[in-house]
């Protein structure tokens, strides 16, 4: 039988993979970032021409990447939604959250 704090330290490290894991994805994504607007900030001048424009159709698709692989970086670890304890109501009194309960928020 192994150890509790082998397991606890096996736990930490992979806590610490995760941690390494956001980091670098999130380095990755900014500097795809600036590297992006740097690309907008040389096209600021002169007209559109049609080599621009293939340009600018690029940076739109690599700015819809970027945010995409911005977004995925939580898909699945949403945090759960957890729905409020009911409120025990008193006889005579109107229902907890009813528009006719005034005090815990009804209208």
């Amino acid at each position: 039988m192994g150890k509790l704090s082998d397991e606890l330290e096996d736990i930490s490290r992979r806590q610490e993979g995760i941690r390494d894991a956001i980091n670098a994805s999130t380095a990755n994504v900014r500097a795809a970032l600036e590297r992006l607007e740097a690309e907008v900030e040389g096209l600021r001048e002169g007209e559109l021409t049609d080599e621009q424009q293939a340009r600018v159709d690029a940076i739109k698709e690599q700015a819809d990447a970027i945010r995409a692989a911005a977004e995925a970086a939580d898909d699945g670890y949403e945090p759960p939604v957890v729905e409020p304890a009911p409120v025990e109501g008193v006889e005579g009194e109107p229902e907890p959250g009813s528009v006719a309960d005034r005090e815990r928020g009804g209208i």
